[in-house]
């Protein structure tokens, strides 16, 4: 697995939001759980604690990253490259691929196995740009980097699509 086999947003640039889902944009290292291993971005196997196989959950892809804290992606990075985990990192889960239904349903689903260090990214709705804006300002405001938009009905697919946006500064 590889950067290839996951999916990836756009920026924004004016692109119609009514009605999509919002969630945090986390500043850490991408992975995906395979079901039985964890990928980075780059196709390198990481080596997990024991603690954290003990809760992925066998047979059931999540597609995340690996997450310190607003400062530390550095931290990630070292986790990743030398199997180097702290105490204080999760694995935050931003989509479930193989899973039924609609977005927030497969992060229902993912949620059945969040047990520390798994973490699941909360939905927000997100009616028009001006209530888009105020959750970045809430994101942005606690060290955040932004937000993910996402067309709620949106399949999971591998490469790069235009119902999956960042966004990441007050426009």
């Amino acid at each position: 697995m590889n950067e290839k086999g996951m999916q990836h947003g756009r920026n924004w640039n004016s692109h119609k939001i009514n009605g999509y889902i919002a969630t945090e944009k986390y500043d850490g290292c991408r992975a995906f759980w395979d079901g039985e291993n964890l990928w980075s971005r780059g196709g390198i196997k990481i080596n997990l604690p024991d603690s954290w196989r003990a809760v992925l959950p066998l047979g059931i892809p999540l597609d995340g990253e690996i997450y310190d804290g607003i400062d530390g992606l550095y931290r990630c990075g070292a986790a990743i490259k030398y199997g180097n985990f702290t105490a204080s990192m999760c694995y935050m889960v931003f989509d479930c691929p193989t899973a039924e239904g609609e977005y927030c349903a497969r992060l229902d689903f993912a949620a059945k196995y969040a047990v520390v260090p798994l973490k699941v990214v909360t939905c927000k709705p997100v009616s028009n740009l001006s209530r888009a804006k105020e959750l970045l300002s809430e994101v942005i405001s606690h060290g955040g980097e932004g937000l993910m938009l996402r067309n709620p009905k949106l399949k999971y697919a591998d490469g790069r699509t235009a119902e999956l946006l960042k966004f990441k500064k007050i426009m």
